[in-house]
């Protein structure tokens, strides 16, 4: 008798555990779903929905962990699990290697950066160009203005030194981000078309994007020109891949030597936003 019940339980559960569970109805919303909640009331008074895990902030998600980069540990095998956030008041979802929230505020997460604006003018990221061809530099920024900068990606990296090989961010997910570049240029240097400086953004050291400004309309330049340059793309970035900024000029004809330097004031800043 008791082999007979544990063999009918053993069916029952075989058959559960293969079964789509429905709840709320008695007819099957989708027979890709394996369970399913329906809501058949069509007013507020008698809708039901279904309540979530809920947390108050990251620091009760499992495999938080404070010492780790991303604040959680890493674990495969809870890709797909999910929890309401109350302080955010998103639902999050573990990817295998961090909660992330399903939605994002309007306008996305942003890094902003900044160069120091303390930096005094001989170190200037600044590139000097003569007939033979132009110099390159690098632009480093990082987190200089309190009241604009901010980094909601998490990537900037640790300030570097000016006129360093310097990578100014790594970047913790991969997908699609929007990148804004904004320079102020300071020209010198006699020439008679407009001066031109080469804006470029490099991942892994390769360039990724470039886009040649022109500084001034006018015809002949000379010293103590300031004009404002952008740049905007899309890119695709994986987790783990480095970008920084750099400037270079472009000879321009009967160049006598030109000099660019990059001044920090409001208008020099870069601005990166998760898609």
């Amino acid at each position: 008798m008791i082999k007979k019940i544990y063999f009918t339980a053993f069916l029952l559960t075989a058959k559960i555990a293969f079964a789509q569970v429905i709840m709320g109805d008695s007819n099957n919303p989708s027979t890709n779903s394996i369970f399913s909640v329906v809501n058949k009331e069509d007013n507020a008074s008698n809708s039901k929905g279904m309540m979530i895990p809920t947390v108050n902030n990251e620091t009760e998600l499992p495999l938080y962990n404070a010492s780790q980069p991303d604040h959680f540990n890493d674990d495969s095998t809870m890709q797909g699990m999910i929890f309401y956030q109350k302080d955010i008041k998103r639902a999050v979802v573990y990817d295998g290697e961090k909660w992330k929230p399903t939605f994002y505020e309007s306008g996305g997460r942003t890094t902003r950066a900044s160069m120091n604006p303390a930096t005094a003018e001989n170190d200037f990221p600044s590139v000097t160009c003569v007939l033979i061809g132009c110099g390159e530099k690098d632009v480093p920024f990082g987190f200089y203005n309190s009241s604009l900068d901010s980094d909601k990606l998490g990537i900037i990296n640790p300030q570097g030194a000016v006129n360093s090989n310097f990578n100014n961010f790594t970047f913790k997910e991969s997908g699609f981000y929007k990148v804004l570049i904004s320079l102020k240029v300071k020209s010198s240097g006699i020439h008679v078309s407009p001066p031109v400086i080469s804006f470029r953004a490099l991942k892994n050291g390769n360039v990724l994007a470039r886009n040649d400004v022109s500084l001034n309309e006018a015809i002949l330049i000379t010293a103590g020109a300031n004009r404002v340059g952008t740049m905007e793309f899309l890119a695709m970035f994986d987790k783990g891949d480095q970008l920084k900024v750099q400037v270079s000029g472009g000879v321009s004809i009967l160049t006598v030597a030109d000099n660019y330097k990059i001044v920090p004031t409001d208008g020099t800043f870069i601005s990166i936003e998760k898609l």
